[in-house]
């Protein structure tokens, strides 16, 4: 579990789905600059928060701007994986409490 944790570097302590639309914002510029140089401000002018990141579709991208299909693949990937980080913190904090 120690590879994962060391991999998990959020933006915030909070789980992803309690990301503000700033946390969001932050993260995107983190992992993906160059996405972040095109698309950022479309994420900001929509209120992209955790809650709606993690459930986000490549119909949703394309709606809010993100017209490239390798963008939207690329986005959508590193969205789930930062989910998958989430969702594996939390339940390693899980454990520790039991």
């Amino acid at each position: 579990m120690s590879g994962i944790q060391e991999v998990y570097h959020v933006v915030s302590h909070r789980p992803i789905y309690f990301w503000t639309a700033v946390d969001v914002d932050q993260w995107l510029r983190r992992k993906k600059p160059k996405f972040a140089l095109k698309y950022a401000h479309f994420f900001v002018r929509h209120n992209i928060t955790g809650r709606v990141l993690v459930e986000i579709s490549n119909d949703d991208l394309l709606e809010i701007g993100v017209d490239s299909v390798d963008d939207r693949q690329d986005l959508l990937l590193e969205i789930k994986k930062e989910k998958l980080y989430s969702d594996l913190d939390e339940f390693s904090k899980l454990r520790k409490d039991a």
